[in-house]
């Protein structure tokens, strides 16, 4: 159990999950842009870049900036 407390792991652990939400949104990204929802699509190319493990945002403003934007989204109707 003393891997719990490894904060390396933790680091690696959320920087792939990181990874692969980016990869996720850029999917949903190219789909929505095949439907020719242009807005829909800009939001999740801006969610994607944002969650990027290379966007230089340190880890909790990254949090909090994809929270607000995520009930953001809920308010507009992407999520749904």
């Amino acid at each position: 159990m003393h891997y719990l407390y490894d904060v390396q792991l933790w680091d690696r652990i959320e920087t792939g999950v990181e990874f692969l939400i980016f990869v996720a949104l850029m999917i949903a990204a190219i789909i929505k842009l095949g439907h020719n929802d242009f807005l829909q699509a800009l939001f999740y190319i801006v969610l994607a870049v944002i969650i990027s493990p290379w966007s230089g945002f340190e880890r909790v403003t990254k949090r909090y900036i994809l929270v607000s934007v995520f009930f953001l989204g809920l308010f507009v109707g992407y999520f749904s």
